[in-house]
């Protein structure tokens, strides 16, 4: 067994320090594949481990497994989950869900999730939206800190730390995003700037990247990055990335060269695959969804 991460980085000016990967518990959630037990043994393997940040999101099927390993281990972690409804009402409404399938009465962040696209931050920012609900919920301590997330378009989320002070900013931020969106570009120096925690998602392409540590090293070596949040399904998975993060140490020039070169058609593959079919391996670069028109849950107040 790896030794246990201990915590390591600040995240932003919330001045909670972390370790330096977060369980991602989408994978948790396919009810098919994981059986509660088996997630409860994987959260609960990955905690003694010290990977003690978990994300987690009404979408992701994975709140009530958490919620069952919440019961005895609350007070251990540093819990994160998301909302995809825009409007105050709403929001509010399915945050109060998501605490009951959490069996918590508070998370330490919530975050707007999956700002994809303009019409979604001006949703989220509006009179009677996401942000004023969950200023509300901090009001009454059912949270403490306020993040945003989106996978396609960094631009817009670096617009969004001027517009309203975020404590943390979810964003892709793998060797793909680096060749396609360049998140170092255009959200990564706002971010320094505004003191906000970064938390990279995405690192190793979504399982596509051949080569996990290489890539793991390359988001965790990115300036700003506090952590990064890696899908995990059995317990092999979690030792494995434990001793990776373990071990780190920034790329090398050579390093990350080899990288690309990995990276590169992969790329190229999915920029063919998305246009053909439809659908590819790099899914998240091609997301152009405004939540609030897909939850049908747009604030009233709103304008474009």
């Amino acid at each position: 067994m790896p030794e246990r991460l201990t915590p390591q980085r600040t995240l932003g000016a919330t001045g909670v320090t972390v370790p330096l990967v977060g369980y991602g518990t989408a994978p948790l959630g396919k009810e098919k594949k994981i059986s509660r037990e088996e997630a409860v043994r994987c959260l609960n393997h990955a905690i003694d481990l010290g990977i003690t940040y978990l994300d987690t999101s009404p979408d992701y099927g994975s709140e009530p497994h958490v919620g069952e390993v919440m019961r005895s281990r609350r007070s251990e972690v540093f819990l994160a989950t998301k909302v995809n409804n825009r409007s105050q009402e709403g929001v509010l409404d399915e945050l109060k869900e998501s605490l009951r399938k959490l069996q918590t009465d508070h998370v330490d962040l919530i975050q707007v999730h999956a700002v994809n696209a303009f019409a979604d931050l001006e949703q989220a920012l509006a009179p009677d939206g996401a942000v004023t609900a969950l200023e509300q919920a901090r009001q009454e301590g059912l949270v403490r800190f306020i993040g945003i997330t989106g996978h396609a378009r960094p631009e817009i989320l670096g617009h969004a730390l001027t517009r309203y002070p975020f404590d943390t900013v979810l964003v892709a931020l793998g060797m793909a995003d680096r060749l396609v969106t360049s998140p170092e570009t255009f959200l990564l120096p706002k971010a320094i700037e505004k003191n906000a925690g970064v938390i990279a998602m995405k690192t190793l392409g979504h399982g596509s990247f051949p080569d996990v540590e290489l890539s793991l090293r390359y988001s965790l070596g990115l300036p700003g990055v506090s952590l990064a949040i890696v899908g995990m399904d059995n317990t092999r998975h979690i030792d494995e990335i434990v001793t990776y993060a373990g071990r780190f140490q920034p790329l090398e020039e050579r390093e990350e060269e080899r990288l690309i070169d990995q990276v590169r058609p992969i790329v190229e593959k999915d920029a063919d695959e998305s246009q053909k079919k439809g659908q590819s391996d790099l899914f998240w670069l091609h997301d152009t969804s405004v939540m609030g028109w897909k939850q049908k849950d747009e604030p009233a107040l709103v304008s474009y």
